[in-house]
């Protein structure tokens, strides 16, 4: 069991239902791209403008289709922009070099990241303690995050 546990983040259904129909449009039409500044937004509806113009600066993921269903993304190689969510001293890493798959579904979409090219999810304790993330799964529901060790994984539900 995660030491986090379910968080209840309400003020996400919105944006991350918003997020979802981006995927599926997008994907309709094979190649698309959305800032990586919306796609961390899904975590942090209400972040400080501050915060997300460290990842504004960061530019658009781009994303390929190649089948009916998944296809590819990858962010352009830049500078490591470090993202404070603003709650439970939770704070989102994007890497210089971001890429891996993605897969959509009618109500869904999921992330899988390639290994050394995923964001990274942190916990400011007494300092900031990041592992990679893995994947993330969002749905109408809720947010899952898997994180290397299960331990630490995150699900956020609306």
């Amino acid at each position: 069991m995660s030491p986090f546990g379910y968080l209840k983040w309400p003020e996400m259904r919105p944006v991350a239902l918003e997020l979802i129909a981006r995927m599926n449009e997008g994907h309709g039409r094979n190649l698309f791209s959305i800032p990586v500044a919306d796609f961390v937004g899904v975590f942090a509806p209400d972040a400080p403008a501050a915060e997300m113009e460290k990842v504004v600066r960061r530019g658009d993921i781009h994303f390929t289709a190649d089948s009916p269903s998944s296809g590819t993304f990858a962010l352009t190689e830049g500078e490591m922009a470090t993202f404070d969510l603003g709650r439970d001293g939770l704070v989102l890493r994007v890497p210089s070099r971001m890429s891996g798959r993605y897969e959509v579904r009618p109500d869904a979409f999921h992330i899988e990241f390639n290994k050394s090219e995923s964001l990274e999810g942190c916990k400011r304790i007494l300092l900031l303690i990041c592992n990679p993330v893995i994947s993330i799964n969002v749905s109408s529901e809720r947010v899952d995050i898997r994180l290397p060790n299960k331990i630490f994984d995150l699900c956020v539900e609306f």
